[in-house]
């Protein structure tokens, strides 16, 4: 990581990530944050109520702040914890992926939150779709303050769909369409098969400040390999008054 500004902060690793046999799919968790401290303890809880086995999975924070609560978070569940003055998202996220050892890389931003069975559903979904390079989940969107919003549009997947080489030759149908073009929203509610990015993708990402779900999701699509979309909310999106989107 030459170039970059990046300082890791103490933290003792699980005696799990030492072992000899690493699950297969072993889960990387990449959370990134720039500037907002507010939310970041609530999104690190998130992690920390996870139904996943905790020797399942590992979590790379990446962010350009101390913070006391975020911080013993970190601490005590023995995760990587970076601070870097790297700005943009993709920077962040590249910092993170070349230092996750997952096969599995998923994201989350400081502002949202996992409902708790997301990575066990995550890890399922690999295990079961050996091909499946790209993972998108539906979200639960809530205020400033964590109250659910109704005001949605209906959503246009009703179903979980696989998309694979065949069904992308295939004609499709309005919804098809729509449900494909909601299935970049959200980088916390993303997941992708580490293999899926090459040495050149990093070097892109790391100038992307906005539309790293969008790579991803183009990535995925335009390549080799199935890519996995379910309606299920397994995600909580908050909207507030920073919000990028």
């Amino acid at each position: 990581m030459s170039g970059l500004a990046v300082k890791t902060l103490k933290s003792v690793r699980p005696p799990s990530l030492w072992s000899a046999g690493v699950p297969d799919p072993y889960i990387s968790v990449i959370v990134t944050a720039h500037d907002r401290r507010k939310y970041l303890p609530e999104a690190l809880r998130s992690l920390e109520s996870q139904t996943l086995d905790k020797d399942k999975f590992e979590v790379i924070v990446v962010k350009n702040f101390e913070d006391p609560a975020s911080d013993e978070i970190i601490r005590r569940n023995g995760w990587r914890n970076i601070v870097t003055d790297v700005r943009p998202l993709g920077g962040k996220i590249s910092i993170g992926m070349e230092e996750a050892r997952g096969g599995v890389i998923t994201f989350l931003e400081d502002d949202d939150m996992y409902a708790p069975e997301r990575l066990q559903v995550v890890e399922r979904k690999f295990k079961e779709i050996r091909d499946l390079v790209y993972f998108h989940n539906d979200q639960m969107v809530t205020d400033e303050e964590g109250k659910a919003l109704t005001s949605r549009p209906a959503k246009p997947l009703k179903v979980d769909l696989i998309v694979n080489e065949r069904v992308k030759r295939i004609p499709c149908s309005l919804d098809y369409v729509l449900a494909l073009a909601a299935a970049d929203f959200n980088n916390s509610s993303i997941a992708i098969r580490k293999s899926l990015l090459k040495p050149d993708d990093l070097e892109a990402l790391k100038a992307l400040t906005t539309g790293v779900d969008l790579y991803f999701y183009a990535r995925a699509f335009t390549g080799n390999g199935s890519l996995y979309l379910t309606p299920s909310a397994l995600t909580i999106y908050r909207v507030h008054s920073n919000s990028l989107s």
